[in-house]
């Protein structure tokens, strides 16, 4: 019989990809919904939706029922202060760990985190993606679980890098961060790859792992650039300063209109810090795998809209 995994932000650009992984490797899957409006697009997936909410720890009972394996995938990216984060990456694993425990056999529990946990003085969001983590130590006691931590994320339906890489591909080069910066990157497909991979070993648990492309050291913005397009016409590094107006006066105007900003003065400490490289050696060794994925292969077949296996 098929191994069960409840899965939430199974709606989302990770959560998508990871359901189609687990629904092609013959897992049966359970997907978190706040509504039954959102019941028809987890369906398509192959997915059964559950109603619940994670902010109601009770509603999560069935969710997590019969399950052998639950995968945290949602996560709030956009707010200002930490308060527009803890609801749902600090508080929301803490209820699903709670549901989890009711079970007679808790299920395994894996958590997607960020990169930005290992900083998490620089923003609100850094700040509760490690206080997620914290719950997970704390409040699993004997459960088994495992922490995933990607850097920034890219793939066909991603709309953070995508804009980005879109203006690359047509000559313009606009750079967020410092020239001496690095930072590594990952497709979705091959984080998707890693935890169904964690799935048929589970082993080991209680662990903290950082996955990327395997790029060593690095990117920098020119190997990006040149990676994406080798004949910009145009270049344009945003001064810090720049920067910083632009998310300060986000700020504002989201307060005034009650919308939840993306990019935030939190976000732009996030771009301006100068190491966002993983080490994903350890990974490597316990699992024995290995990324697929390639930047100029993600990218070659993002932009042609070819389908990668």
């Amino acid at each position: 019989m098929a191994a069960t995994v409840a899965l939430t932000g199974a709606s989302g650009f990770i959560g998508n990809t990871i359901a189609h992984y687990l629904r092609h490797a013959g897992y049966s899957i359970q997907g978190l919904v706040r509504s039954p409006q959102q019941a028809k697009k987890l369906e398509s997936l192959g997915a059964e939706p559950i109603l619940g909410d994670l902010g109601n720890p009770k509603s999560l009972i069935p969710f997590v029922q019969n399950c052998q394996f639950v995968i945290h995938c949602a996560g709030t990216i956009r707010g200002i202060d930490r308060a527009d984060f803890q609801a749902t990456n600090v508080n929301g694993i803490s209820h699903l760990i709670q549901a989890c425990l009711e079970q007679s056999s808790p299920p395994s529990f894996v958590l997607l985190s960020s990169l930005a946990a290992r900083e998490p003085s620089l923003s609100p969001y850094a700040w509760s993606k490690r206080e997620g983590e914290k719950k997970l130590i704390k409040e699993a006691h004997s459960m088994k679980w495992v922490i995933f931590r990607p850097p920034a994320v890219y793939g066909p339906n991603d709309k953070a890098l995508l804009p980005l890489f879109n203006l690359i591909d047509k000559g313009i080069g606009l750079q967020l961060g410092p020239s001496h910066a690095k930072f590594s990157l990952i497709h979705v497909k091959d984080l998707a790859g890693v935890i169904l991979c964690w799935l048929r070993k589970e082993f080991p648990t209680s662990t903290i792992f950082e996955v990327d492309d395997g790029f060593p050291g690095g990117y920098s913005w020119t190997e990006v650039f040149q990676t994406i397009n080798s004949q910009l016409r145009f270049r344009f590094h945003c001064p810090p300063v720049l920067l910083h107006t632009v998310g300060k006066s986000n700020e504002i105007l989201a307060g005034l209109l009650r919308y939840s900003p993306l990019f935030t003065t939190g976000k732009v400490k996030e771009l301006l810090h100068p190491n966002w490289v993983c080490d994903s050696t350890p990974v490597k060794q316990a699992l024995d795998w290995a990324p697929q994925i390639p930047l100029s292969e993600g990218l070659r077949h993002l932009f042609t809209s070819d389908s990668l296996i």
